[in-house]
Order: structure tokens, then sequence, then C-alpha cells
């Protein structure tokens, strides 16, 4: 079977939708276990300097599109520097979940050199946006992690 040059996800009854942050796998950092990697992405704004909202948005809800939300909440709160840092904090985060969970790591690896795409049609950034068009840096972040797996024998 030929391995696909691009694959596609987002949508939690989609293949692939392991790539995605709102995917149920728990990541621990620090001593602590975030119900999701979107949890823990969520947290890093607020990690340091404000440890009471980022213990918020880690225990409110197990869902992570209500972390999402508690973060914006107190996006004043959040470290002045994310724009600078965001993708950094996103790639130690995608390091900490497919380093925890082997299999998922496996089928990362296992995705060859097709290239990565978050489908997401409300995000620009992360995603490629309503116009198919946006940055895509979730794909990028796993595509860096992959090559990095591929040339360290998954370590």
């Amino acid at each position: 079977m030929q391995e696909p040059s691009e694959i596609f996800f987002f949508s939690e009854n989609q293949p692939y939708f392991f790539f995605s942050n709102f995917s149920k796998h728990p990541v621990d950092y620090d001593g602590k276990t975030y119900p999701t990697a979107e949890h823990l992405y969520h947290a890093f704004k607020f990690l340091g300097h404000r440890p009471d909202i980022a213990e918020y948005i880690r225990t409110y809800s197990p869902k992570p599109k209500a972390a999402k939300s508690q973060a914006r909440r107190y996006k004043s709160e959040q470290r002045e520097d994310w724009i600078k840092v965001s993708i950094e904090k996103m790639d130690i985060v995608l390091r900490q979940k497919f380093t925890q969970h082997p299999v998922l790591k496996q089928e990362l690896i296992e995705t060859g050199n097709a290239e990565l795409f978050e489908n997401s049609k409300f995000d620009s950034f992360w995603g490629t946006g309503p116009d198919g068009l946006g940055r895509n840096e979730l794909g990028k972040a796993l595509m860096r992690l992959r090559a990095h797996f591929q040339q360290n024998n998954g370590i």
C-alpha cells in the first residue's frame, strides 16, 4: 500500500484525530497530569507567573474546549511574551504527549514523509483555516517531532 502524501486531521470521528490536541490522551508535565494536550498548552500561558490560573485550567473540566475557553477568559493574565513562545511551547506539549503514548508515537513515525495538516476551518494559525491557506503550525510542529523521532530511532 502506498503511503499518503498528505494527511488531514481534525474531527473526532475521522482517522488521525489522535494528532489533535483535543484527543483524549492525558499528558504528564512537571509532576501533574493534564487531561489533554490542549490543557497543557493553555496552562503554559500561565505557568510560572500565575500557577493558580494554570492549575484552574488543568482541573476545571476534562474537556479540551473548556480549557481553551478558560484560558481565553484569563487572556489579560497570560504571559506577555506568549506570541513569541507559543510555537516552542507547542513543541514541548507534543513531545510530552507522543513520548508518553508510544502507540501514538509509532503512528506518527509511520506517516513517513506525508505532509500533516490540521484541517481546522476555524484556525488559520494552527490549522488550515476557512480558506485552506492557513499557516498550519500544528501540522508543522508534528512534522518536526516526527523528523526528530525518525532521526533518533524513536527517542
